[in-house]
């Protein structure tokens, strides 16, 4: 399952949630299927989406707009204000099959584990994919080069990787100097 943000508040008196949302396109909840509403402390992300966990509940988006520049959302069964509110924090998920990646996007989770290689020379080891304030993930790699220890954050800039997540496999071409900060 994937996480698609929180149901961060209550938004006016139509049972609608300002959405805290970890998704790059909240707009797609229009049409998204399989929604699951689940409360902040129960994490799916290795649930079946055939067999989810009691407590969760289905979720049908009724309507969703932006509201000062943050998306709102409302959902079938929720009608109002109050019905809304002992959902507030709850998580919203989805099952990764429906997901609609478009070519060459992949999920974040795809991505630890991963080797990474600079000129056919392995670098190190993808540890995760942080958002950074500047618009682009920060890719946390251990270096496993000799002679070297720590982390690297690269950028994720498109153009200067090359991934084949099947293989476990991300080639990077930086800029001259990046690593050897």
């Amino acid at each position: 399952m994937l996480l698609l943000g929180h149901l961060a508040k209550v938004q006016g008196l139509k049972g609608e949630f300002l959405l805290h949302a970890v998704m790059d396109q909240p707009e797609k909840l229009e049409t998204a299927q399989g929604l699951v509403l689940a409360p902040p402390a129960l994490a799916l992300d290795h649930a079946d989406p055939a067999a989810l966990p009691a407590g969760t509940r289905s979720a049908v988006v009724r309507s969703f707009r932006w509201q000062q520049e943050r998306p709102c959302v409302a959902f079938e069964g929720i009608p109002d204000r109050t019905a809304a509110e002992a959902l507030k924090g709850w998580a919203l998920w989805m099952p990764e099959l429906l997901a609609d990646l478009e070519e060459g996007e992949s999920f974040r989770h795809e991505w630890p584990g991963c080797d990474v290689f600079v000129g056919g020379q392995l670098l190190g080891e993808v540890l995760r994919l942080d958002p950074a304030p500047t618009g682009y993930d920060m890719v946390v790699v251990k270096d496993r080069r000799p002679g070297r220890t720590g982390f690297r954050n690269v950028p994720y800039i498109k153009a200067w990787w090359t991934l084949d997540l099947p293989n476990h496999r991300l080639d990077l071409d930086p800029p001259p100097g990046l690593l050897d900060l």
